[in-house]
Order: structure tokens, then C-alpha cells, then sequence
């Protein structure tokens, strides 16, 4: 089994796919394995993506509750239905992601411009290239909030977002965020944190170990997934301890 070098930029949606599952990111980025069709979190998180940058870049007075239900039309109608378990899932998570992006666009008030939209960010961490997309960033009393929303997200990242957003915040600009906030969309969750100084040392051990943890190919049979095998793109072909049992070479993903 050959294994495919992709270079020394580790981007936040590489950590993510870790994070959930570390079968998933051998797969795709380790391998190079192509998907012949997203799954339906793929695909709904990316819809949410635009509707949310579409809502930002509407002029303040444009930005309503109507404009929120029509993005989310304009977006959702492109979503194939066969992606999900049946027309219950289809339509049980359209009304979960319309009535939590409601109350997250269209009852946050943001009368100028955001400071940060969907902007994507590069800078050096502990000697390795580290890539971020700050999704909606705002100028606060003290310095900047920076949100990401989210279907879900469990403990680990959450605590993957708010360290990483700090550590980068604080090589790439020199400064904290005043607050990272998570939404997540399929329950309406709102998670914040407000950094301060002592947690960028908790943020460098803390990328370290998982920087670590993804050079060693050979161990991640020994983690743990969050991921749910049956709704994972590459069930069908994942053989995955077994093609690590006869794997004599090391991943050369961040060599």
C-alpha cells in the first residue's frame, strides 16, 4: 500500500476530519481516496456555509428573517433528497437547521460589515504550515468575537475550534479574540469561550499532541471514533487495520 505525500500544510478541516474520525482522514488525506458522493452532513454543512455568507454580505437593512428563509430555500432546494435515511431525516432537518439559523442570523444584531467572512488565513504553528477559514469575525471592545457554525459538535471539537482559534489568533495576529463562539444548527447550542493569556500554552501542548497523533498512522487503530461507520462515504471500502497491519512505512503526511 502506497501512501500519498500531501505536503506540511495541516488545514482546520483536516484536524476536524481527525477529530471524528481518524479512519476517515487516512482515507482522504492520507491515501488520496476520491468520493464518488458527499454524505448528507457534507452537503448540508456546505449549504449552511453559503446561506451564512450570502446573510453577511447582504447590506445591514436587507438582513431580516424573510432574507434567512429565502437563502435557505435558495440553498436547500439543491440538496438531493436521496442522501438521506428517508423524508422524515430530509424534512426533519430542514426544520432543525431553518429554526436554529433563525435565531442565530436573524436575532443577532451586526450592524456593519463583519471583519472576518468566510475568510481563509495561513501562518506558521510549531514549524508546521497551519491553514484556517475564520467563518464570521467581529470588532469587539477589546479586539475581535470570531463564530463557526456547526451541525454538532461534541467536546472534542469544541476544544478543537477554541484552541486553535486562539493559537493562530495569537501567531498570526498577535492578539486573543475576546470570544469564540460554536452554534450548532441541529440543536441550537451555543458554545463561548473567552480566551485569555494562559491558554495559548494550553493551546500549543494541545495541537502538539495532536500533530503527533496524526504522524503515527499505525496507532490510530487504537483511537477511539466518534463517526457513525453506517453514515461514513467510505464504509463501504474501509479495511483500514488491516491495511495498517501490513504497512511497513510510516505516514508521510506532515514530513
Amino acid at each position: 500500500m502506497r501512501e500519498k505525500q500531501t505536503g506540511k500544510l495541516l488545514a482546520d478541516y483536516h484536524l476536524e476530519t481527525f477529530l471524528q474520525c481518524p479512519y476517515k482522514f487516512y482515507h482522504r488525506f492520507v491515501t488520496g481516496k476520491k468520493l464518488s458522493e458527499y454524505s448528507w452532513r457534507q452537503v448540508v454543512q456546505n449549504s449552511v456555509n453559503l446561506i451564512v455568507h450570502q446573510y453577511y454580505s447582504l447590506p445591514h437593512g436587507a438582513r431580516s428573517k424573510i432574507a434567512v428563509l429565502r437563502l435557505i430555500q435558495q440553498y436547500w432546494d439543491q440538496i438531493p433528497l436521496h442522501l438521506f435515511q428517508d423524508k422524515a431525516h430530509y424534512y426533519t432537518t430542514l426544520a432543525k437547521i431553518t429554526d436554529h439559523l433563525l435565531q442565530a442570523l436573524a436575532n443577532r444584531e451586526i450592524e456593519s460589515s463583519p471583519l472576518f467572512l468566510y475568510d481563509q488565513f495561513q501562518t506558521s504553528i510549531e514549524e508546521i504550515n497551519v491553514s484556517i477559514k475564520f467563518e464570521v469575525g467581529n470588532w469587539s471592545d477589546r479586539s475581535f468575537t470570531v463564530t463557526k457554525y456547526l451541525l454538532d459538535a461534541d467536546d472534542s471539537m469544541v476544544k478543537l475550534y477554541t484552541y486553535l482559534t486562539i493559537l493562530f489568533s495569537n501567531s498570526a495576529f498577535g492578539v486573543l479574540p475576546e470570544k469564540v463562539e460554536i452554534i450548532t444548527l441541529l440543536d441550537g447550542t451555543l458554545f463561548q469561550y473567552n480566551p485569555e493569556e494562559n491558554d495559548v500554552q494550553l493551546a500549543k501542548a494541545y495541537f502538539n499532541e495532536l500533530k503527533e497523533n496524526i504522524r503515527k498512522p499505525k496507532e490510530y487503530t487504537n483511537i477511539v471514533s466518534s463517526q457513525n461507520c453506517s453514515q461514513c462515504v467510505f464504509e463501504d471500502d474501509c479495511n483500514f487495520k488491516n491495511e495498517l497491519r501490513d504497512e511497513k512505512k510510516n505516514s508521510g503526511y506532515l514530513h
